[in-house]
């Protein structure tokens, strides 16, 4: 369900830029005006099936509050920094 209502925003939206592009970059000649309206109503479709499509309760919209897992030891900064900090000033020295 997720999935297609996805597609489904990600088409609409495809259809309102390619209305856009229609109605802005139309290409030189005689029948310019046609191409604009082309690009009009591709965007007034594209609009109208963005709008009309349902949108999940907020109950569903809502997800849980992220939790951060814990961090293990090795995994701490108090740790690493200093060790970056001795490598560093090391390879200073030597180099």
């Amino acid at each position: 369900m997720i999935k297609t209502n996805i597609v489904t925003r990600i088409a609409a939206l495809a259809v309102i830029v390619a209305g856009l592009l229609l109605g802005v970059l139309s290409p030189a000649g005689d029948n310019t005006g046609n191409w604009r309206l082309l690009g009009l109503g591709l965007l007034i479709v594209g609009v109208v099936w963005l709008i009309s499509q349902r949108q999940a309760p907020i109950e569903e919209r809502q997800p849980e509050p992220y939790q951060a897992p814990v961090m293990q030891w090795y995994q701490s900064p108090i740790l690493w920094v200093p060790i970056i900090i001795a490598v560093v000033a090391i390879l200073s020295l030597v180099l």
